[in-house]
């Protein structure tokens, strides 16, 4: 019937599949291009959920901020900011390196906490719950102090990934993180298996 025929058409329209035009008629619409999308998994939480977990803080501390982590936090250089970097297991193995800087102005506690048995990600998910992230991926030469706290040696990939991770929570920037990987243990996406 007419009135099908007209629903019908109405309802690929409202999803885009076909476009009207008054006056000149109905027409098949350009296909938006799809967006790629990769997930970015972060192997510290899968291992999380298994009892092979543990961490290793080989420092926590206030420093003053760099010109580049003042920019990156919108602040002034040489102001206050927290630091902490961790070394995450599997069984005894290393699998991440983990720098982070919090702002104390929405953490001013972040010191006094003890990241043997809270994650600080979990503590600052719990404190400053991220509303947007930004990301970016490099692949990177680790430090001396890096390839031994993640038990590379020369034999190893010499090459890591490192995602840098600036959080940000009611548009104030939060925190910002680098997450060194040893390029072999590492993969964006599903598990594909």
């Amino acid at each position: 019937s007419r009135m099908t025929a007209r629903r019908a058409l109405q309802e690929l329209a409202d999803q885009n599949i076909l476009s009207r035009v008054p006056g000149s008629g109905t027409f098949v619409a350009d296909l938006a291009p799809a967006k790629p999308s990769v997930e970015i998994y972060n192997p510290v939480d899968r291992v999380r959920q298994t009892d092979g977990y543990s961490s290793r803080t080989l420092s926590l501390e206030a420093i003053s901020a760099t010109p580049e982590l003042a920019q990156l936090f919108h602040i002034q250089a040489g102001g206050e900011i927290f630091k902490v970097v961790i070394v995450h297991l599997d069984r005894a193995q290393p699998i991440q390196w983990q720098t982070t800087y919090v702002n104390p102005q929405l953490v001013p506690a972040f010191l006094k906490q003890n990241y043997a048995k809270v994650s600080p990600d979990a503590y600052l998910d719990w404190i400053v719950p991220a509303n947007s992230l930004d990301h970016q991926l490099l692949a990177v030469l680790p430090t001396p102090l890096q390839r031994r706290e993640l038990g590379l040696n020369a034999e190893s990939s010499a090459v890591c990934l490192q995602i840098n991770r600036r959080c940000w929570s009611k548009q104030v920037v939060s925190t910002y993180s680098e997450l060194v990987h040893p390029a072999n243990q590492f993969y964006l996406g599903p598990d594909l298996a």
